[in-house]
């Protein structure tokens, strides 16, 4: 590192450091709804003992002044945004006591904390609640805006206070002599990319992605499409059935494919069915962050890149139609630098205020694994609520709706040892539940043909089993 950015480290500019094409994009966002809560991340455990709050409040500031996008807020510079730093948030924790709140009232408190909308503009767009019922039962809720944090930046910081909350307990403390890179080293670098021939390789290479697709998924909704999208959204959860979960694995393997492209595939096979469109755009979101010098920064190190779902083919397999996502998938992840928020000037789109532009429909996998047990918690087999004793703190899984009404559907699967747990999210302007729920059963469907004959046709897989049908039948009978 040179002397030169050493100091700019030490003395950070007054203007603010310059932000990633990403987050430009997530702070339009807001600024277009600023009342949704659709890019709001969350996370959160149940906590099964007695807590020191005195020791939790220290982690947490402990954790504030070691990443420093939890203390960023942002300003408008000529248009643009800049981030600012502040020193410290010295009262992040908040803690809330619910004295024998119900289930329902405990979740309708952590819910309406995800809910509630961050102001940018304010220093540290996250909130670290305590919610508790008794000594010994309390819900550690986690929730920050996008622009500052992603997915895996969640678990590091529930990892980190965790970790640093066991530290105070024990009275050895935590310097931060581990402190992380800053993330303004990642911003420099994604311009000067953006400013060296290779952007034009990649632009390239998405535009001919893109040639000839349109750009619209024209999925039938209950109600017409509104002038302007409000990111409105709600979630229809399910998991698949312990069998047809078991059999992804070596399902894909005799595929030649990952456990992704089969779960990706096929729900490009249910929007197939559901548009009749030969051919669209769908989005899957792929990590940016450099692992060999970033593994620990906390900050938005996400892209969501498209794949081209092909169904020109009038007989297409279940088979090939995977060996065409695993190839796109390979392409993409070599082409994955150039930001999602160039493609729309790249490819001349028109601005649609009513859509997504690019793509409506958006598909991720997060796996965990045994590296990970923060986020085993999320998908129990069997619903069931195991335990896990983390740092000295005995902990369960605590589920929370999150991230609703970015995408017209969007659909995110959670894998966890043998247990599938998937979330359609879905704009409530655009469907009713019902509808949503309709298209959950025939991804059930959609899977287990493929899993059970990969080589049989995708549009000749019946969509209606004997459930939909009985009810299909008593409509038409005037039976309901």
């Amino acid at each position: 590192m040179t002397a030169e950015r050493t100091a700019q480290d030490e003395h950070p500019a007054q203007d603010g450091h310059d932000v990633s094409l990403g987050q430009e994009a997530l702070w339009f966002l807001q600024k277009l709804a600023p009342a949704s809560p659709a890019y709001n991340v969350a996370m959160a455990v149940r906590i099964r003992q007695r807590l020191d709050d005195a020791a939790l409040r220290r982690a947490a500031a402990s954790v504030a002044a070691r990443h420093e996008l939890l203390r960023s807020g942002f300003t408008e510079r000529d248009g643009r945004p800049r981030r600012i730093v502040a020193d410290a948030l010295p009262h992040l924790l908040e803690v809330r006591e619910l004295p024998d709140a119900t289930d329902e009232q405990l979740d309708a408190a952590a819910r309406e904390a995800v809910a509630r909308p961050f102001d940018l503009a304010e220093p540290g767009p996250v909130r670290l609640l305590l919610l508790r019922r008794s000594a010994e039962d309390a819900v550690l809720l986690l929730a920050a805006h996008h622009t500052v944090t992603d997915g895996a930046s969640q678990v590091l910081v529930l990892e980190d206070l965790l970790a640093t909350y066991r530290a105070e307990l024990d009275g050895a403390g935590q310097d931060g002599s581990g402190a992380a890179r800053p993330y303004r080293e990642y911003v420099a670098a994604e311009r000067e990319l953006l400013d060296s021939p290779r952007r034009a390789v990649l632009a390239d290479h998405w535009r001919a992605v893109c040639d000839g697709v349109p750009s619209a998924l024209e999925l039938p909704t209950d109600r017409p499409r509104p002038a302007r999208k409000r990111f409105t959204g709600a979630s229809w959860d399910f998991r698949l059935p312990e069998e047809l979960a078991g059999s992804l694995r070596p399902a894909a393997a005799a595929a030649g494919v990952t456990p992704f492209v089969l779960l990706f595939g096929t729900f490009q096979a249910l929007l197939h069915r559901w548009t009749a469109q030969p051919e669209f755009l769908v989005g899957y979101a792929v990590s940016t962050r450099p692992e060999r010098t970033m593994r620990n920064t906390v900050g938005y190190f996400v892209n969501t890149l498209p794949c081209r779902a092909a169904f020109t083919d009038g007989d297409l397999t279940f088979r090939r139609l995977l060996e065409r996502t695993a190839d796109q998938l390979r392409q993409g992840l070599a082409h994955r630098d150039l930001p999602l928020p160039l493609l729309p000037a790249e490819l001349g789109l028109p601005h649609d205020p009513s859509r997504t532009p690019v793509f409506q429909s958006m598909f991720s996998l997060i796996t965990a694994t045994r590296f990970q047990p923060l986020l085993e918690l999320l998908a129990p087999e069997d619903g069931a609520k195991p335990e896990l004793v983390h740092h000295g703190v005995r902990l369960t899984g605590f589920d929370l709706p999150q991230q609703e009404g970015q995408f017209d559907l969007s659909a995110e699967v959670l894998q966890s040892g043998g247990a599938v747990k998937v979330a359609f999210k879905y704009d409530t302007d655009l469907f009713d539940a019902a509808t949503v729920g309709r298209m959950a059963n025939h991804y059930r469907l959609l899977l287990a043909a493929a899993v059970a004959d990969p080589d049989l046709s995708v549009r000749r897989v019946p969509l209606v089993d004997a459930a939909e049908r009985a009810t299909l039948l008593s409509f038409a009978t005037a039976a309901w």
